[in-house]
């Protein structure tokens, strides 16, 4: 058995959402693929020393630049603008207990408490990051297990626990050293 305690911070949460949105969501993946045409594209250029190659991979990297630009701020803009509507999230504590086919948690917000069990088959799939596990519930929404606020067992129970209710595929674990 793994628990855990975490108290909601905006800090925390922008990181979450960040995260959610390049890594696991991958916003920015057009912006990629128009970067690695216009890296391919200049290098037929000088391969082939044609000009018009050079100005098409100029172009694609235009367009790489200007998706990369408007996706980090539309994300911007969503963490903002989700921060300013849930202001009372610092009030939230969620006690996690980790076991074998689910885990519980009791969340206390300004003094109620509220428990409710998860299965793990309900969880779309996890990630960790160097902080925290992310169990997701949709794709944008996750329960939020800080690595630092693991009070018994240890992170690396927890990412065992997990692996073996979830399986290697609805796992994004970092791996170990």
């Amino acid at each position: 058995m793994v628990t855990a305690r975490y108290k909601n911070n905006a800090e925390d949460y922008a990181d979450f959402m960040r995260f959610t949105a390049y890594r696991v969501n991958h916003k920015l993946a057009k912006a990629w693929v128009f970067f690695a045409a216009a890296v391919a594209l200049g290098a037929v250029a000088i391969l082939t020393a044609n000009a018009v190659f050079i100005v098409c991979a100029a172009i694609f990297a235009a367009f790489g630049i200007l998706l990369l630009t408007l996706g980090v701020a539309a994300v911007k803009k969503s963490v903002a603008r989700t921060l300013k509507e849930y202001k009372d999230m610092h009030t939230v504590e969620n006690f996690y207990r980790f076991e074998e086919n689910e885990f519980a948690v009791e969340t206390k917000v300004k003094g109620k408490i509220k428990e409710s069990a998860v299965q793990y088959g309900a969880l779309m799939h996890a990630a960790e990051t160097k902080e925290f596990f992310y169990l997701y519930v949709r794709s944008s929404l996750a329960f939020l297990v800080k690595k630092s606020g693991i009070e018994e067992g240890s992170a690396q129970e927890l990412r065992e626990l997990l692996l073996s209710a979830l399986g290697k595929k609805k796992c994004k674990f970092k791996r170990e050293k």
